[in-house]
């Protein structure tokens, strides 16, 4: 199981709800990077090997037009979807992922 990275446009309650679900998340605001780039944001989960996990498909542009260096994608589906569904669809998404899985996955 890797660790995945929740950038700033998660919303907490989802992170912690994920934490609790047993995954192993580290987010923007544990790792005093928020307000950075997206770019950025995509080069310090790379450098960690996390999956990075975001509302924001402004790294879909970075990942499948610019083809920039990622170690797994997953974009998450917000609208009109409370909190508890974001972190079930995201934790079934993670469980059925194959660990060596650095593809784009849309959730």
């Amino acid at each position: 199981m890797r660790p995945i990275y929740c950038d700033e446009s998660i919303w907490i309650p989802v992170a912690d709800g994920l934490k609790r679900r047993g995954w192993a998340v580290h987010t923007a605001r544990d790792e005093g990077t928020l307000g950075e780039p997206d770019q950025e944001q995509l080069a310090y989960a790379v450098e960690n090997d996390w999956i990075l996990v975001t509302f924001d498909d402004d790294f879909l542009s970075l990942v499948e037009g610019e083809g920039l260096e990622h170690a797994g994608l997953v974009y998450v589906r917000q609208a009109g979807r409370r909190i508890g569904d974001v972190v079930k669809a995201v934790d079934a998404h993670l469980e059925g992922r194959d660990t060596d899985d650095r593809g784009v996955h849309y959730v």
